[in-house]
């Protein structure tokens, strides 16, 4: 059922594993491998983004694997623009992580 006071975001569409036609909806370059639900959470918070998450939820084509969902309230948000912001700082982040770990 479509919401469409909401926008909803699935970890899939964030994740380097999977193809285009698999559910990914960002460049590769702003992808990241397993991306959590946690992590978009956190991102969505600090952006000041009004959510709820639904953490039983699973993408429609991934519909066996329950990784949970997240549901902005949208305002005056448009989907890409939510989605390319929250990719971009997604990716920053986990190479930040990942050159402090070295």
């Amino acid at each position: 059922m479509k919401r469409k006071d909401r926008i909803i975001l699935y970890p899939e569409y964030f994740d380097s594993r999977l193809t285009r036609a698999s559910g990914r909806r960002v460049p590769i370059s702003i992808s990241v491998p397993a991306p959590s639900i946690e992590e978009l959470a956190l991102i969505s918070k600090r952006l000041g983004y009004e959510f709820e998450i639904e953490p039983q939820s699973a993408h429609p084509s991934n519909w066996w694997n329950k990784r949970g969902r997240i549901l902005i309230n949208k305002d005056d948000l448009k989907k890409n623009e939510v989605i390319k912001t929250i990719g971009r700082i997604l990716s920053k982040a986990r190479k930040r992580k990942k050159e402090r770990s070295q």
